[in-house]
């Protein structure tokens, strides 16, 4: 009997031994866990303190990229004011010197009333890109008048002039807006159908802002679905009945939204981007600074 408990108390020695090492292995094992969670606590704290600052810091940096591109959109705008587009010109028509070329299409086509002693075309030059092929629209002729006032008279004076003629081509003159204000006077094309077809007189005033006058009273939009909106409660019995064109002002509401430039049109290719400004436009029936003005 005293044997076998001898060897009883002996394994049972053992095993305590064992699990001890076991436990102080695992004590080991937990100490080092508690460790690297603690690290990682620290790095997360860490890396949370430096997300929320550069979060403030991308938030400025929006705020300064937003307003730098107001700014530069604005100095780009200035930089045209001096300037015409003009298109339909025939390709080569100008000959060595666009300049005296059109001054000499101005004073003799437009015939102006009111230029300055000082009236001179500061530079001119075609739309940069290949010449088009055959049976396409010929590129722009961009011009810089030397006087703003005489830029405006010539604007003013292609309003009410008879068309000019170039080769049997019919010449017609714009203002050079930047592309983002082109865009958003885009935007009112079909609500500028729908004032015409119901006879409103309307401008479009710069950079693109609508104004109405109807029932004596002037009514001023810079969002075309408020002026939809303000077409459909003016007439709610017009909303779903055909127009002049055969249309409703629902399904030219809709149109107007698919007609909007795509957000991608500001990073189009160069060239795709020159034969779309080359071409006559719908969207470019403005005439003077302040665009078409219907009466």
């Amino acid at each position: 009997m005293n044997i076998e408990a001898t060897d009883v108390k002996g394994v049972l020695e053992t095993k305590i031994d064992t699990t001890a090492i076991e436990v102080n292995l695992i004590r080991a094992d937990l100490k080092k866990i508690n460790t690297r969670l603690q690290t990682a606590e620290d790095t997360i704290q860490t890396l949370t303190s430096q997300n929320k600052e550069l979060a403030q810091q991308v938030k400025h940096l929006q705020r300064s990229s937003e307003t730098m591109a107001t700014r530069i959109e604005d100095q780009e705008g200035r930089s045209r004011r001096n300037n015409i587009r003009i298109t339909g010109v025939p390709e080569k028509m100008e000959g060595p010197s666009v300049e005296l070329f059109v001054e000499k299409l101005i004073i003799e086509g437009l015939q102006p009333r009111g230029l300055s002693k000082m009236f001179t075309v500061e530079r001119a030059h075609r739309v940069p890109g290949k010449p088009p092929i055959v049976g396409t629209p010929p590129r722009t002729i961009i011009a810089r008048i030397f006087n703003y006032r005489d830029r405006d008279t010539i604007l003013q004076a292609a309003r009410v002039a008879p068309p000019v003629k170039c080769d049997n081509a019919t010449v017609s003159w714009y203002p050079d807006f930047t592309l983002q204000v082109q865009q958003q006077r885009r935007e009112f094309l079909e609500v500028k159908k729908a004032l015409r077809q119901q006879e409103l007189r309307y401008a479009m005033l710069f950079p693109a802002r609508l104004r109405v006058v109807a029932d004596d009273k002037v009514h001023f939009f810079l969002d075309p679905g408020e002026a939809w909106q303000w077409l459909e409660n003016r007439d709610p019995q017009k909303k779903r009945s055909p127009t002049k064109g055969g249309i409703t002002l629902q399904e030219r509401r809709q149109r107007s939204k698919t007609r909007r430039f795509d957000s991608d049109t500001v990073n189009e290719p160069p060239q795709r981007r020159n034969s779309r400004q080359n071409s006559p436009r719908e969207d470019q029936d403005v005439r003077t600074e302040w665009d078409e003005v219907t009466t």
